[in-house]
């Protein structure tokens, strides 16, 4: 058993529950500092405290003085982030947190290096380690230029999957199926910012490392067994593949790289391979290996704090590793795409819920469902049945005629209770389309009203954006004039202090309980007021996309306007 103190930043399910279990079970004492405040990953038994950190915004001032507070008064061995959001806060501070505690981050080199995609590639061309043909967007291109190079499918990857301007939204890969497609998408895109890529069809394969000053102390590998839309979430141990493990010590020997990292591979039936990325932080397959015998966490706390450079360890073949959960929506979500008859349906999940069954004979692990740490599991599965009732009670005659008479209820028993001015806030997700516009048409119609107060905000640290040009536009039509709006982020005291907080879909409201779940303030969904049907968020949409959903919220208002009148 070690003794020492860790502050681990994060809160999913697989990168920073396999962390804090990792370090936890050697007796470090773990502190995290999350964003959702509702992860059934808090509930693990080997959190010693939770801390309230404000997003990274802006300046990020906010953010540093409260960290700067935070290790000055804990006096943490080691800082761990468990993803690029939390990472990149880190670097942009390190000359001021290094002098507070250890950062488990890569150094400024291998970040540039490992988490800009087209430099990646650079790298692993000087290595010799093969990748597909690619190139970034240039301003010249059209559909036509680029299928001709590049054939069909196409994909168009962001070089950065994350930046501190965007910490809120991640840059994904899209697969480009056709010119038509193609053609919409390649004015959208930032050309130096923009990776065109050549598809490459395989099976997924992750190489897991642990690496000091450019050597590979630790190799585990494991193949995808199942992908779907890019995701997977069950896998199976396999042997290490020389020329794959080869690749890695190019890679990292080439920057050199100190830290924890998964390379990503593509291998095709021919038995081609090619890289596709590397992620230079924990990962999410992290449980499987952990549960092997192979602890990276661990191991990489004490290469960090003590200089300690652990020999490698074998490792079990042939095991599965399956984040439960997940991989059951996305086999439903597989066997509706598949379009099969009700017994094909049921007999295509069945075959999948015998898989479970080698759990039994020790051939079978769970990401979050573990025998010594079961809260966050059971957690999980109670979330689950949670929303198959809400579910059924939906579907039930006259329940949203129910929810309609609840959220009436709530918005006019906060008025009449507030002890002071009222104050309607409305919230969505970047404060950019929806909740401007329905803030600046509720001013409209209360008129000289000034007895009620009106406010917008966002779940997205990104402030100081505009409203789209489309929203504008749209906005406009109605009277409305956004021009001159910028975001804001819904501060815990803007939330605390609001006297109903009016959100417009189900993913609004989960956010803003998720940062504040011992809220008091009744949050209601705009659309419940009225006619039910959630509000989407507009934002990737054209024109018509904007003003129909300034259609719905326009007669939202004219419920919510009533009501407070």
């Amino acid at each position: 058993m070690t003794s020492g103190k860790a502050l681990v930043l994060g809160d999913d399910t697989r990168s920073f529950l396999a962390t804090v279990r990792s370090l936890g079970r050697q007796g470090i004492a773990v502190h995290v500092a999350p964003t959702n405040f509702r992860s059934i990953a808090l509930r693990s038994r080997y959190i010693a405290a939770v801390h309230d950190l404000p997003p990274w915004m802006g300046d990020g001032g906010a953010w540093l003085g409260a960290m700067e507070a935070l290790l000055r008064r804990e006096r943490f061995d080691l800082v761990i982030p468990c993803d690029e959001t939390t990472l990149l806060p880190l670097q942009r501070h390190r000359t001021q947190l290094e002098a507070l505690a250890r950062l488990a981050i890569p150094d400024d080199h291998a970040i540039a290096v490992l988490f800009d995609k087209h430099v990646t590639r650079e790298l692993a061309r000087q290595a010799g380690v093969p990748v597909a043909a690619g190139r970034l967007v240039r301003p010249d291109d059209t559909a036509a230029t680029v299928l001709a190079e590049f054939g069909v499918p196409v994909m168009l990857k962001p070089r950065h999957s994350y930046t501190l301007e965007t910490l809120g939204s991640r840059g994904k890969a899209r697969v480009v199926q056709d010119a038509d497609s193609l053609a919409k998408m390649l004015p959208e895109v930032d050309p130096e910012e923009t990776l065109l890529e050549r598809f490459f069809p395989g099976q997924g394969i992750g190489v897991s490392l642990l690496a000091s000053h450019g050597r590979v102390l630790q190799a585990f590998e494991h193949h995808r067994v199942r992908e779907r839309a890019g995701a997977s979430f069950y896998r199976i141990s396999a042997p290490l593949t020389p020329a794959l493990v080869q690749a890695c010590e190019a890679l990292v020997a080439g920057v050199p790289y100190t830290g924890l990292a998964m390379c990503e591979f593509k291998r095709n039936d021919s038995g081609a391979w090619i890289l596709l990325e590397v992620n230079a932080r924990p990962w999410g397959s992290m449980p499987l290996p952990l549960s092997l015998g192979v602890d990276f966490p661990y191991r990489w706390y004490r290469l960090l704090t003590a200089g300690e450079e652990t020999p490698a360890v074998e490792y079990r073949a042939g095991v599965y590793g399956r984040n439960l959960l997940p991989d059951l929506y996305s086999s439903m979500a597989e066997a509706a795409g598949l379009r099969l008859g009700p017994l094909a349906t049921v007999w295509f999940i069945a075959r999948r819920g015998v898989e479970l069954l080698r759990a039994v004979t020790g051939r079978e692990v769970h990401d979050v469902l573990v025998r010594d740490d079961l809260r966050p599991g059971l957690a999980e599965l109670g979330e689950a049945g949670a929303a198959v009732w809400q579910r059924l009670m939906r579907a039930l005659p006259g329940e949203a005629m129910r929810r309609r008479k609840w959220a009436r209820a709530q918005v006019a028993r906060a008025v009449r209770g507030s002890a002071g001015r009222p104050r309607v806030m409305f919230v969505c997700q970047g404060n950019i389309c929806r909740s401007p516009f329905a803030a600046a048409m509720l001013r409209v119609r209360l008129g000289d009203n000034d007895a009620i107060s009106v406010g917008s905000a966002g779940m997205m640290p990104q402030p100081g954006r505009a409203t789209p040009a489309f929203g504008l536009q749209a906005a406009a039509e109605f009277g409305i004039d956004l021009t001159a709006h910028r975001s804001e982020w819904l501060t815990r005291e803007a939330a605390a202090t609001a006297t109903v907080l009016v959100v417009f879909d189900e993913i609004n409201r989960a956010a803003v309980l998720d940062r504040y779940p011992d809220l008091t303030v009744p949050v209601v969904r705009l659309d419940e007021l009225g006619q039910p049907g959630e509000i989407t968020d507009p934002v990737d949409g054209g024109l018509e996309v904007y003003r129909r959903c300034y259609q719905l919220i326009a007669a939202g208002i004219t419920e919510l306007e009533g009501l407070l009148r």
